[in-house]
């Protein structure tokens, strides 16, 4: 499967002996509803791991009543990204062929958007956080990590407004990306504030993203595509499961 996704995969393949998927693991499951985490009730000998090497992480399990391949996001790393709310809906298919288009169509989709608002909230939430804060109340420390998280997540905000499918911006909107490309072009997206050379330093930074931090949120908002509609055949398909085995629901009650 992992062949006809976009982009290079790295697999890795997870065997459980005692046939029970590791409840750490199932912690990292990012899904709208449970369908994953409720493997735990039943016997899996094993599961795979896809990475792309870019932060994002896929779990492949079969179902073991009816063999059904499902596959979910894990959630982004808490040292890039910190996510709330519901994930993406995990992938239910019958076959290696339908489970690929499902999750190149779906999954991958909808957990880039939800990454996306993710990388928008933040920091909304850090420039609130300083712009709301008393005159010489901000610590230092943590105004240098609001800054690092901002030139971890802006490199990938405006990319998004480069996609095919961004909508048109105004003149104003095209000039505030302009200031931050320029400023980020001397800074490697994830090196953070320390690594921004001269003569784009910390301080030239930290000023253009409190003047004009707003206005690129406003703009990346502007260029975003809607929604798409919602998907002839749903993602995850409605099944009753079964009882779990006598010896595994023992287990999960001692």
């Amino acid at each position: 499967m992992a062949g006809a996704l976009p982009g290079q995969w790295d697999v890795s393949i997870e065997h459980y002996p005692d046939g029970t998927i590791p409840a750490q693991l199932l912690d990292w499951v990012w899904e709208a509803a449970p369908v994953l985490s409720t493997l735990t009730k039943y016997r899996l000998p094993g599961a795979a791991i896809l990475r792309d090497g870019g932060g994002t992480e896929l779990l492949l399990a079969e179902r073991p009543w009816d063999g059904r391949y499902l596959i979910g996001t894990l959630l982004p790393s808490p040292d890039h990204l910190n996510v709330t709310g519901a994930g993406p809906r995990t992938v239910v298919a019958t076959t290696a062929r339908e489970a690929a288009v499902d999750v190149r169509s779906l999954l991958l989709p909808s957990f880039e958007q939800l990454v996306h608002l993710a990388r928008i909230r933040e920091v909304q939430e850090d420039l609130d956080w300083v712009h709301g804060a008393e005159p010489g109340t901000v610590d230092a420390v943590e105004l240098e990590a609001a800054l690092d998280r901002f030139l971890t997540h802006a490199p990938y905000l405006l990319a998004a407004t480069r996609r095919a499918d961004a909508k048109s911006l105004a003149a104003s909107e095209t000039a505030v990306l302009v200031r931050f490309g320029i400023l980020l072009a001397r800074a490697p997206a994830g090196a953070g504030a320390q690594a921004v050379p001269a003569p784009a330093g910390t301080d030239d930074a930290l000023s253009l993203w409190l003047e004009a931090g707003e206005d690129l949120l406003d703009a990346v908002r502007a260029a975003a595509v809607g929604p798409a509609g919602e998907p002839a055949r749903p993602a995850v398909i409605a099944a009753i499961p079964p009882k779990p085995p006598a010896a595994v629901s023992a287990a999960r009650t001692r």
